[in-house]
């Protein structure tokens, strides 16, 4: 297995419960709900063939870091705009939506494809 980084977005994440069931990564999810209070964070987004990772800009330590199995991605979205747009990503318990400027199209294409690949048990020994 790979952990080499796919990809990364420099922007603002936001952490929403949808009020259903949970994955293993929705208790890490829950984790940051509450230590970020709900509130938009500023930081780092980077993708991995396994991961989806959140670094806060404004953390010292990886104390407020968010690590997310791309296995548990259940949906990937984009949302309108011009310079700005949001992508949306899904759990069973959660959105999380990530607010980024230039390519984020192509980013979300990346975390989309990498969370299918996941949950592919053929490609998942070769990644």
């Amino acid at each position: 297995m790979s952990y080499a980084t796919m990809g990364s977005k420099v922007g603002s994440l936001l952490v929403e419960s949808t009020g259903r069931g949970g994955s293993g990564s929705d208790a890490a999810l829950n984790t940051f709900q509450e230590q970020w209070a709900g509130s938009w964070v500023n930081g780092r987004l980077m993708l991995s063939h396994l991961h989806l990772t959140f670094l806060p800009s404004r953390a010292a330590t990886s104390k407020g870091m968010l690590k997310l199995e791309t296995v548990d991605v259940t949906g990937v979205e984009i949302g309108p705009g011009l310079v700005t747009k949001t992508i949306g990503v899904r759990t069973e318990g959660h959105l999380v939506q990530f607010r980024c400027t230039g390519g984020a199209d192509k980013f979300a294409e990346m975390i989309a494809q990498a969370a299918r690949d996941a949950r592919d048990p053929g490609l998942a020994r070769h990644l």
